[in-house]
């Protein structure tokens, strides 16, 4: 771990989270590596954990969230993205790298990307803070993923309009 690296207990998803990375000690994953627009964090939190208590702090659970999402993609889909808060009709959604009953899963906020690149088995994405990021999935599967979480954030954004 980076010296100047802030180590925090516990953290809660917000507008300004980025990136959650689990970060393996032996067989289990105990911390995360969080970017968000303050820099970089080392969490003594799984990334589970982290959904899971952000999505309770927001007085829901993640599997409302996995069912919300479940209602529009259908019950055969996996890696669902998921809503882990609304501010002012603005959904947070965060998908996840790989299934996220791995332990290995890191979780990515599609509000915060601006860009995302190829770059042969790996991809790099640039966040709204314009800092890059070499993720290790395929191109192709994080833009499946990237694209269904760019459509519940549109549905949602739709259906909260409709009732303002």
């Amino acid at each position: 771990m980076n010296q100047n690296m802030k180590h925090v207990k516990s953290y809660h998803i917000t507008n300004a989270t980025y990136l959650l990375l689990p970060i393996p000690k032996g067989k289990r994953v105990v911390h995360t590596l969080v970017f968000d627009k303050t820099g970089c964090l080392y969490v003594s939190q799984s990334p589970m954990k982290i959904i899971n208590a952000s999505c309770r702090q927001m007085g829901s659970s993640y599997q409302s969230a996995k069912e919300l999402s479940k209602q529009y993609f259908g019950e055969n889909k996996h890696k669902l993205p998921i809503v882990v808060a609304m501010t002012y009709g603005d959904p947070y959604v965060m998908f996840p790298l790989m299934s996220p009953k791995s332990p290995l899963n890191g979780w990515v906020s599609f509000n915060s990307l601006i860009n995302i690149r190829d770059q042969e088995g790996q991809i790099n994405v640039t966040f709204k803070n314009f800092v890059d990021s070499n993720l290790d999935i395929q191109y192709t599967s994080f833009c499946k993923q990237y694209v269904h979480a760019a459509m519940l954030h549109k549905h949602l954004t739709a259906k909260w309009k409709h009732f303002v």
